[in-house]
């Protein structure tokens, strides 16, 4: 439940939160189509998504998969296991590596270091890392917006073939 007077409306929660600023609206619609159309391969994707989503505790993302990681063949397993991407085989190198960045990054920025940056140089190019760090500031912003106004943490986000978000 909303923690703010949101406008009323079917809409989702934070559809009406952000529609009391359209120009934030505008801003995060953009924001989040270039995460979407993002070129980093979808299984690594997710799973940097889904690690984020443990550490922010949002429950929306945490019961939510996209479209392209379920058809890139990642399991409910692999994600429910994220945070053990270090002992675990089922996970690339470069996997781990970004993995281990976006924890950093959402609990610790000060402290990514040259070497971390150096690892991640190992399997990412520049736009790449670039790329990344974008694709995490925004889980990390959005679930954490949701989380503290206390928009749609009770509901599961649904699309429908067009990508239109369906609350249930």
């Amino acid at each position: 439940m909303a923690r703010i007077n949101l406008p009323a409306g079917e809409m989702p929660e934070v559809v009406r939160a952000l529609s009391l600023r359209p120009a934030f609206a505008r801003a995060v619609g953009g924001y989040d189509e270039a995460v979407w159309n993002s070129t980093l391969d979808w299984r690594l994707h997710e799973l940097v998504r889904m690690r984020i989503a443990q550490i922010n505790e949002c429950t929306v993302c945490l019961s939510w998969r996209t479209p392209q990681a379920a058809e890139a063949g990642v399991s409910d397993e692999l994600l429910a296991n994220v945070h053990r991407a270090r002992e675990l085989d089922d996970y690339t190198d470069a996997e781990r590596i970004a993995i281990e960045f976006a924890e950093r990054y959402c609990t610790d920025s000060a402290r990514i270091d040259d070497d971390m940056l150096d690892r991640l140089g190992a399997h990412f190019d520049a736009g790449e890392i670039v790329e990344l760090t974008l694709v995490i500031a925004k889980y990390m912003a959005f679930g954490r917006f949701m989380q503290v106004l206390g928009l749609d943490q009770t509901c599961t986000l649904h699309f429908d073939d067009a990508g239109t978000v369906i609350a249930k």
